[in-house]
């Protein structure tokens, strides 16, 4: 689905609005594993997923570890970086060739001081990565690997599909060979 769908068919938002966001906004075409986003940056846009998969990641001791996967239909941003203008230690990447549109952020800040509808896109897109997050640190925290897998299984087959095993291996916060074996006791 592109921007423009999505603000009209899903949310019913009026032309002249969805004409600003298009006008100042970009499409832009990324291949599977290039950076989107680099880590350790200050994020000014918001990323809308059109088509493809992306995942959040970011560095540790030298090794990428996957935060969040998003696929098409949603709004991925470094939180922390885009809406609090902090530095982030997130980066975006592409899992598959996808269809960015990249809407700059200070068009929406300035879109939010008049428009109803733009604030509750805000706080869509922060609720929607604080329940995903939220849920993802239940899961590290009180399930086993195996129980992680199976919620995946059941919550996201498509990333199983068509993610790595690497990004979903370590998006699980485990070994690709822990995930293997479980992958093969299934």
């Amino acid at each position: 689905m592109d921007l423009i769908s999505y603000f009209k068919d899903t949310l019913g938002w009026p032309d002249d609005l969805i004409e600003t966001i298009d006008v100042a906004s970009s499409k832009k075409v990324f291949s599977k594993k290039q950076v989107i986003l680099p880590t350790d940056n200050y994020a000014r846009n918001v990323f809308f997923v059109e088509r493809g998969m992306v995942r959040m990641f970011y560095n540790k001791s030298g090794k990428d570890i996957t935060h969040y996967f998003f696929n098409e239909g949603a709004f991925a941003a470094g939180s922390e970086s885009t809406f609090y203008h902090r530095k982030s230690i997130y980066g975006i990447e592409a899992v598959e060739d996808a269809t960015i549109t990249v809407i700059p952020f200070p068009l929406i800040e300035e879109l939010a001081k008049q428009s109803i509808l733009v604030n509750q896109l805000i706080q869509s897109i922060l609720l929607q990565s604080l329940i995903g997050f939220s849920t993802r640190l239940h899961g590290l925290q009180f399930e086993t690997a195996q129980e992680r897998y199976q919620n995946l299984i059941n919550q996201h087959p498509d990333i199983l599909r068509r993610a790595p095993l690497g990004d979903i291996a370590s998006y699980l916060g485990i070994s690709q060979q822990t995930l293997s074996v479980i992958r093969a006791q299934r």
